[in-house]
């Protein structure tokens, strides 16, 4: 079960746990363009008719499904998230001319 404060490593490893598919990988990759795709619809209503909290929830959960099978996708290549965020960080640092990156 997902808890408060949980490290990224810990969500991946969770999600393997209770969603680890990988002969599904185009479906998966699916599940991830249509959740984008949902959360995009929640953001342009949000922005064209107002924030609510319902509107805010939906968002919320939005993310999470797209979190989901973001992780899914990288258990399933056997990607540690992590390290990914980790060196493409420095990446992003030289390309983009930041002062400071992740460690």
């Amino acid at each position: 079960m997902l808890q408060k404060n949980m490290t990224i490593t810990q969500v991946q490893n969770h999600i393997k746990e209770i969603d680890h598919h990988p002969e599904e990988k185009l479906y998966v990759m699916l599940k991830l363009v249509e959740e984008v795709g949902e959360l995009a619809v929640e953001i342009r209503r949000e922005s064209t008719l107002g924030l609510t909290d319902e509107r805010l929830t939906n968002i919320k959960y939005e993310l999470y499904d797209v979190l989901h099978f973001v992780n899914h996708l990288a258990n399933i290549y056997e990607i540690d998230l992590e390290e990914a965020i980790i060196e493409k960080d420095k990446i992003n640092e030289i390309k983009y001319d930041r002062k400071e990156a992740l460690k």
